[in-house]
Formats: C-alpha cells, structure tokens, sequence
C-alpha cells in the first residue's frame, strides 16, 4: 500500500506510520536542499542527495520516528540540507485468508495468486535450517508487474557475505541478495516469473 511522501525539516524528527498489521517499508529516502527560499518540503528541481543510510526502522514496527540530520551535501555544492524526504509503503504482515500465505520451502508449486505472503518454514517463530536451498516460483501474466517487499529477515550471515544464509530474488535481468537483518522495498520487476531463493544454514539464525 503506498502512502503519501513525507518531508521534515532538518534537525527534526517525522513520524511514519501503518495501521495494526502492517509494516513500514521505506522505499526511498533522500535529504534536499529546497530551491524555494525556507521549504521543507520536496520540489522538483531540488539538489538532493541519498539518505538511505539514515533510516533505521525496527523490524515489524507499525511506525517508524526517523531523525532528519542537517548534513553538509558534496553533491549540492556544501550546502546543508533543508529537509528529509521519504517515500514509504505499508505492507501486510498476515493476510485474512491463509490460502494466500506460502512457504518457501514447498518447491514445485508455483504462485499464481495477485497478491500473498511467502514465509520461511516455522515463521515467525526462530527460524528453521534448511537441509538444501529452498526455491519457489512467482509467475503473473506478462501485462503485469511484480511489486515485492521483504518485511522480515534475520538470518545468520553477515551484510555483504550471504553465502550460509540468504535470500535471492532472482528475475530476468538480475539477482538480489539479502541476509542478516534488513527489510527491502524492490523496485518494480517486469518479468513475468521470477525465482525466490532461500537458504539457512548457520544454527544461530533467528
């Protein structure tokens, strides 16, 4: 569920927020110097710069409060930064009917529904090992377009290393990799199947 873009001004926190059941995905977030003389808010034709960095957002929170930090900005000529800007979406943690809930380790049967939740074996309590890779299909028709959120990981490996532990989105142009703790708002995907890989092989994931 995409929401509307929220901008605070520097050195002051803004607030996102979900109703219960939902969970804050930030898909953006940049820090702007306003080409209007004391705005706060984000115009095209702003300077700005990637703020991703700055958003800490805890696991499965129904609000997230996230600090805009007055920055010098290289990319706008060392200028501070005027305002925080962001773009988020509200995403379901649970759907009302459970023949929309998948696991990922159920391979061989591909997702054909508009919309649904693929979980790991035994979520969302400690996560399980996996004795090989787990791997599940999404297939929609070729006039429509895939939107994918990971609202939930955290599995044992570290950022940058997911060879123990991961999950891979895999699509006609390219292959996401994720592990450790993170959520991640993918960008639209325009291929009609793509893969979701998932593998856990460290004892201390949870």
């Amino acid at each position: 569920m995409p929401m509307k873009p929220q901008d605070s001004c520097s050195s002051s926190t803004m607030t996102l927020r979900c109703s219960a059941n939902y969970v804050v995905i930030v898909k953006s977030a940049s820090y702007g110097v306003a080409r209007i003389a004391g705005s706060c808010a984000y115009t095209p034709g702003d300077c700005v710069a990637d703020a991703m960095s700055a958003i800490t957002c805890t696991t499965d929170a129904v609000f997230c409060n996230v600090f805009a930090t007055r920055k010098r900005l290289p990319q706008c000529n060392d200028q501070f930064n005027d305002y925080l800007h962001v773009e988020f979406d509200c995403v379901p943690l649970s759907m009302d009917d459970p023949a929309n809930e998948y696991n990922v380790c159920q391979n061989g049967t591909d997702i054909t529904s508009d919309y649904g939740i693929l979980k790991s074996p035994g979520y969302p309590t400690q996560f399980q090992t996996t004795t090989a890779e787990c791997f599940r299909s999404i297939q929609v028709p070729r006039n429509k377009t895939i939107r994918l959120w990971l609202t939930d990981l955290y599995i044992g490996s570290l950022l940058g290393n997911c060879v123990n532990d991961h999950v891979y989105v895999v699509d006609s142009i390219q292959t996401y990799r994720h592990c450790s703790r993170v959520r991640y708002s993918y960008p639209y995907i325009c291929s009609s199947t793509i893969i979701i890989q998932y593998f856990v092989k460290t004892q201390l994931s949870i």
